[in-house]
């Protein structure tokens, strides 16, 4: 198991402004100075049902998305049923409300979020449009996450986490095996969050393109090699653990089948002596063209041990099974 998974990352609306604002091209128009309120929840919530009375449904700790329906629905009542269904909307941790379809928020709606300090946000987009943004973002920022010390690099298509000590040649690895046209993800340290029901790895933003190679220094992938040569993020479909050869060490040479964890998944797990005269890049590549050949139900480990089983079967006179 690679390690557990951290606790839940602290997110406000100012951040969740500065990560999607651009997209959704979001104004603020009230609440200014409470943008810090905290966003603990990747749900978010349409209450147009809620306010019409299902009360129970209610979660005030996702974010608020108003569109035509509520609006309208908020505008046909009197100002005594408004101002109560705006109280009992309002009264909880509701980290911000956005308006959809550019929509003016109605006064008691923005004299009561005023009054208790919850950011309102106004977007000309359209309301599944905010909903998909805000959907993808919290998603992945709000996801269980785990940071490893690795390098993570598409190979073939194939996201295959590198593990090992420090110093046994991770990094002059993956390098050469972006000059071989593979692409790097992240180096030295890897991000890696649950996105759509499987782990996903990026590098945190400070290193994003950047290699360490000792006696190089820091050298920027993307300068070096063009855009191509990276990725943003992509999911860990394998992981090889590199370990330090050393005589008389008992090393599996039949390729069994083994596993790790990563967020509660299980990833298949090859482990690689590293010694002299062995080219790493060449079996790294190697590595990933058998696990591609067993997504398609061929293995070869498999196949010999099945033929071994069949050899002895016949010499005892036995059907195999």
């Amino acid at each position: 198991m690679i390690g557990p998974p951290r606790s839940a990352p602290e997110l406000n609306v100012g951040e969740l402004l500065l990560a999607v604002g651009e997209r959704l091209k979001a104004a603020v128009r009230g609440g200014h100075e409470h943008l810090q309120r905290p966003i603990a929840s990747q749900a978010i919530q349409k209450p147009g049902l809620v306010m019409a009375g299902l009360w129970e449904y209610y979660h005030p700790e996702r974010l608020q998305v108003f569109g035509k329906s509520e609006d309208q629905y908020l505008r046909q009542l009197a100002p005594g049923p408004a101002a109560e269904v705006v109280g009992r909307l309002c009264d909880g941790p509701v980290p911000a409300l956005l308006m959809a379809f550019g929509l003016e928020p109605h006064p008691v709606l923005q004299v009561e979020c005023d009054r208790r300090g919850i950011p309102i946000l106004v977007t000309p987009q359209p309301t599944d449009r905010v909903v998909e943004i805000l959907v993808r973002y919290l998603a992945m920022r709000l996801a269980p996450s785990v940071r490893v010390h690795g390098v993570l690099i598409d190979i073939y298509g194939l996201g295959v986490l590198i593990l090992g000590e420090s110093g046994i040649g991770k990094s002059e690895s993956a390098l050469e095996l972006v000059t071989r046209g593979h692409r790097l993800v992240a180096d030295d340290s890897v991000e890696i969050r649950e996105v759509d029901d499987q782990p996903v790895g990026n590098s945190p933003g400070l290193t994003r393109h950047l290699m360490e190679v000792r006696g190089l220094g820091i050298v920027n992938v993307v300068e070096l090699f063009g855009v191509t040569s990276v990725l943003e993020s992509k999911p860990v479909e394998q992981v090889v653990r590199l370990f330090r050869y050393e005589p008389g060490m008992s090393v599996d040479r039949l390729g069994g089948r083994h596993e790790t964890e990563i967020l509660g998944h299980r990833l298949p797990l090859i482990e690689i002596p590293v010694a002299p005269g062995r080219n790493l890049a060449v079996l790294l590549e190697m590595s990933a063209r058998l696990q591609l050949l067993k997504g398609h139900g061929r293995d070869a480990s498999r196949d010999l041990q099945a033929e071994i089983n069949r050899m002895i079967g016949a010499q005892a006179g036995e059907t195999p099974p």
